[in-house]
């Protein structure tokens, strides 16, 4: 819902549509931090075309009718220095099959 931790409008949102991926939510081990953190980690695509993100400290904001925002923080490289930037993701669930 952010980019480089500016606000996108709605109507842009309306129109992106995320690859589907696998979501997963985990303690992991932050050496950065001396301490263990929770990350989201999505994963879409297979083989070169994979893309992994990750939102660190995520935490539930709502979910409704098969819809979710978690918020937290993407890192991203800037000038060499990681940056922390507050980001949202709106998550759909698609029921799988059988």
């Amino acid at each position: 819902m952010r980019k480089d931790g500016v606000d996108q409008p709605k109507w842009k949102l309306r129109e992106y549509m995320p690859p589907p991926g696998q979501l997963e939510v985990m303690d992991v081990r932050d050496d950065g931090v001396g301490r263990s953190i929770k990350i989201a980690r999505h994963t879409a695509g297979e083989g070169p075309l994979r893309r992994q993100e990750v939102l660190y400290e995520p935490h539930l904001v709502w979910m409704s009718d098969g819809r979710f925002t978690i918020a937290g923080f993407e890192r991203v490289q800037v000038d060499g220095e990681v940056v922390n930037y507050a980001q949202s993701w709106l998550c759909t669930v698609e029921a799988g099959p059988g």
